[in-house]
Parts: structure tokens; C-alpha cells; sequence
């Protein structure tokens, strides 16, 4: 067997593991939600989801790039790898320092006083998530794809039960602020225990520039992703986020959005952390990281596409089933910003085609464009809106605005990610296609059932939506036979 088939085989066994612990997470999240949705009042998720926004900024560029660069790197030494150890730790550090100095300015920029105790408490996870990414990407460097998992399922776990006792205590967004917490913390034990690197005492290391230069421009890509896809957030926070009305709609808008990228991550997380250190092994046999890429968009494509088109169509009755008659709003924005869902999925694992053949400042160059392009769209949302009145046509107009953009953007930047990294664009879109077709045409028939079932039967919310998603499955299953053939077989072993 050569190193090509070994590294796919290695790929595979992880991948499932991987997906099986996915799905299994993304259960145990949507209970967890069901629950905390009914214990915690939308304005508390509001809260949370205008400090959010801030704390990912400054996180997205806690670890410099240097965990991507250490998966990166084919030949990673033990002095660079503990130097990339202690440069993450010391950002962790002083971001939290920064986002503690920051609480008071955002409390005073959003109008809402009731936003510092919790802004104070959350500057500290910029630290918290610093501590376990040099061993993350050293396991994931060696495969170690299984172990990972086990590990976020766990961490998930628990996080989420401690959440559930602290709102039952009416701990209210102090839940949400601990949940973190325990999930970072979690983490950092799981990962240290699972992969037996340790970094050696602090010294300087002077052979980190190439990997510095490359980290430095992945850092600035994820910033700029990170700024364009918050924007909206923010936009919302300072627009609406100074009364209790418009807290509980931002609390709708960013649950919203979380729901709508769950089959994201359930996708894209297992799929990055095999897609970037496989392509890297490959970069330099052009036709092996031609038919890998594809593979991995293919995958992606049958994933992705049929969640995206069902979270649409039954967005509005799964928050009334998940959180009460009150979280109605929150599946109206669903059903908006699920539009989106396979774009804004295709557009994040092409993080990892670029960065797998080093290609970090085109990345940034990408992430550049896919912002402004946002910009205008939330600028033009805004402009529409002030044509209506109330707070609830802002976030329509928001959650609108983030679906077209998104849309309208995702295959130019497509085109200009295959084109730079030769990843072969016409194979990967030609393979992604029936899963996409088949799609299309499972949300267009779920739509007319669920329309048929609202308008002739007085069946209740969850009755409708497991009926939806049952004959949406099974329409699915149909229509891509093949591609779900495919799929299975690439997953059995060999």
C-alpha cells in the first residue's frame, strides 16, 4: 500500500468516527437548546449574542494563525512547536486583558448597562480557548480525528447539563456564560490528555519567521471572516440592543443564526480537521490533491445541501417545537438565513484548501472581498429598512441581507479559491452538482407538503415538522441514490 492510500484510509477511519460523534453532538445540543430556550428568557440569549460578536473578533486572531501553521508544516520540530505553544498562550493572555478594558466601552456603545457583568466575565475565554490549540493541532496532524472528537462530544456534554442546572437555579445568562466555560475548560483537559506532546520550557526559537509570516496572514483572514460574518450582529446591537424588545430580537436573530450553522459545523469541523492535513500531504501530486479536494467537496456537497434546503422550509415550525410559541420570530429568521447554509459552508473548508498549500495571504485577500461585499449588502438592508417601521424590519431586512450576500458571493469566491490552489474547479463543481439538484428539488416538495399540511389539517407544530422531515429524508435519499451510495462506500472499510 503506498502513502496515498494509507493517508486516505487513515482519513476514512477518522471520518467516521468523527461523523458518528457529529450527529450524536448535534442531538445532544438540540436538546440542551429545547431545554434552555424554556428556562432563559430570549433577552438573556440577546445579551450573550451582543457580547459574541466581540469575543470571536478577538479570539479569531488569539492563536495567530500558529495551530494552522503547525498542521501546515510537514516537518515541525520540538523547539518550534513549544515556541508556537507560548506565543498562543501569551496572545490568549493579553486579548483577555483587551476584552476586559473593552467591557466598559461596548456596555457604553450598545446604550445597555446590563451588558458589563457578563462582557467582564467572558473576556477571560479568549485565554480559555488559547490553552488547547498547540496540542489540538499536533492531534490533528497525526489523525488523531476520533480522539478529537470523543473529546468536543464530551466536552459538549457536560457543558450543556451544568447549563441546564445552573438556569433551572434562574441563573439566567450566567448559564450561557458558564457553559462556556466548562466546554473550553473540558477541552483543554480532553486534548492534553489524548495527545502526549508537551511544550518544552520558554525559549526563543529563531527559525519561526516562515511560520509567523504564514500564520500572520491566515490570522488576518480569520479576523476579516470573522468581522464580516458578525457584522450583522453588531449592526443589530447598536441599532436595536439599548431596550428589552430589541435584546429579545437579537436574541431571536443570533439563535437563529447558531441553528442555521449546526449542520455547518456538523460538517465543516470533521471535515477541516481531515481536509487540511490531507491535502497538505498531498500538495505536491497534483492529481491525487485534485481527486481528494473533489472528494472532500463532494462530501460536503451531499451533507450540507439537503439540511440547508429542509432547515428552510421547516425553520419557523422546529423554534416553535424546540422553544415555544414565543420563539416563532427566531424561525422566521431560520427559514431566511438557511438559504444560505451551503454557501456559507462551501465558503468556510476553503479555508483549509488554501491553507493546505500555503496560500494564507490570498486567503486574506478573499476573506478582504467576501467583507466588503457583505458590507454593502447590510448597508443596502438598512437603507430598505428605515422604509418600514419598528425594530423587527431592521432584522428582517439584516437576516435577508446575509442570505442574498452570501449567495450572490459564494461562487465567485469558489471560482477564485479552485482557480488559485488548482484544485481542479469544473471536476469539484460537476461533483457536487446532483447532490445539489437533488436538493433543490426535495425542498421544493417538502414546501408544497408542509403548505398542504398548515392549510388542511389541524395537526400540531411537531407533528407537521416530523412529517416534513421524514418525507424530506426519504425524497432526498431517492433523488440522490447515487451520491448517498458513494458516500457510504467511501465511509466502509476497507
Amino acid at each position: 500500500m503506498n502513502q496515498s492510500d494509507e493517508l486516505s484510509q487513515q482519513v476514512r477511519r477518522g471520518a467516521r468516527a468523527v461523523i458518528g460523534l457529529q450527529l450524536a453532538g448535534q442531538v445532544v445540543s438540540i436538546a440542551v437548546l429545547a431545554a434552555l430556550y424554556r428556562l432563559i428568557d430570549p433577552s438573556q440569549f440577546g445579551l450573550l449574542g451582543m457580547i459574541l460578536p466581540v469575543t470571536l473578533l478577538l479570539r479569531s486572531v488569539g492563536t495567530l494563525g500558529l495551530n494552522i501553521a503547525a498542521v501546515q508544516q510537514r516537518d515541525l520540530t520540538q523547539s518550534q512547536a513549544s515556541a508556537l505553544f507560548w506565543l498562543q498562550i501569551a496572545a490568549g493572555a493579553a486579548l483577555t486583558l483587551v476584552a476586559a478594558a473593552l467591557a466598559p466601552a461596548i456596555t457604553y456603545f450598545y446604550a445597555a448597562p446590563n451588558l458589563l457583568a457578563p462582557a467582564l466575565a467572558m473576556s477571560g475565554t479568549s485565554l480559555a480557548a488559547n490553552l488547547f490549540t498547540q496540542h489540538q493541532a499536533m492531534a490533528e496532524k497525526r489523525l488523531r480525528l476520533r480522539e478529537l472528537a470523543i473529546v468536543r462530544f464530551s466536552a459538549q456534554l457536560v457543558a450543556g447539563v451544568v447549563a441546564i442546572l445552573i438556569a433551572l437555579a434562574g441563573g439566567g445568562i450566567w448559564a450561557l456564560v458558564a457553559q462556556q466555560y466548562v466546554e473550553l475548560g473540558l477541552l483543554t483537559i480532553g486534548v492534553w490528555w489524548i495527545e502526549p506532546w508537551r511544550p518544552d520550557a520558554l525559549r526563543r526559537e529563531p527559525s519561526l519567521s516562515p511560520l509567523l509570516h504564514f500564520g500572520g496572514y491566515y490570522t488576518l483572514s480569520g479576523l476579516l471572516f470573522a468581522a464580516a460574518q458578525n457584522l450583522d450582529k453588531v449592526i443589530l446591537a447598536v441599532l436595536i440592543g439599548h431596550t428589552e424588545a430589541g435584546q429579545r430580537l437579537i436574541g431571536y436573530y443570533s439563535q437563529a443564526y447558531n441553528q442555521m450553522m449546526k449542520p455547518v459545523y456538523l460538517t465543516t469541523v470533521p471535515l477541516a480537521s481531515a481536509m487540511l492535513p490531507a491535502l497538505a500531504a498531498t500538495r505536491d501530486q497534483p492529481v491525487h490533491f485534485r481527486d481528494t479536494a473533489a472528494d472532500f467537496y463532494r462530501f460536503a456537497a451531499i451533507v450540507m445541501a439537503p439540511c440547508a434546503a429542509g432547515l428552510a422550509v421547516v425553520g419557523q415550525n422546529a423554534m416553535v417545537v424546540l422553544g415555544g410559541p414565543e420563539w416563532e420570530t427566531a424561525g422566521l429568521l431560520l427559514s431566511i438565513m438557511a438559504l444560505a447554509a451551503l454557501a456559507q459552508g462551501l465558503i468556510n473548508i476553503c479555508g483549509s484548501l488554501l491553507a493546505a498549500v500555503g496560500y494564507a495571504k490570498r486567503l486574506a485577500l478573499g476573506a478582504a472581498v467576501v467583507g466588503c461585499v457583505l458590507t454593502i449588502g447590510y448597508a443596502i438592508a438598512i437603507a430598505v429598512s428605515r422604509q418600514f417601521a419598528g425594530e423587527l424590519a431592521v432584522t428582517i431586512s439584516l437576516a435577508i441581507a446575509y442570505a442574498a450576500s452570501t449567495l450572490l458571493l459564494a461562487p465567485l469566491y469558489l471560482a477564485y479559491c479552485f482557480t488559485v490552489s488548482d484544485a481542479g474547479g469544473k471536476r469539484i463543481t460537476s461533483a457536487m452538482a446532483p447532490s445539489i439538484m437533488a436538493a433543490v428539488v426535495m425542498g421544493l416538495l417538502t414546501l408544497g407538503l408542509q403548505m398542504l399540511l398548515i392549510r388542511y389539517t389541524t395537526s400540531p407544530p411537531i407533528v407537521t415538522l416530523v412529517v416534513t422531515i421524514l418525507t424530506g429524508t426519504i425524497a432526498y435519499m431517492a433523488l440522490a441514490r447515487g451520491e448517498v451510495r458513494w458516500l457510504l462506500q467511501r465511509m466502509k472499510n476497507d
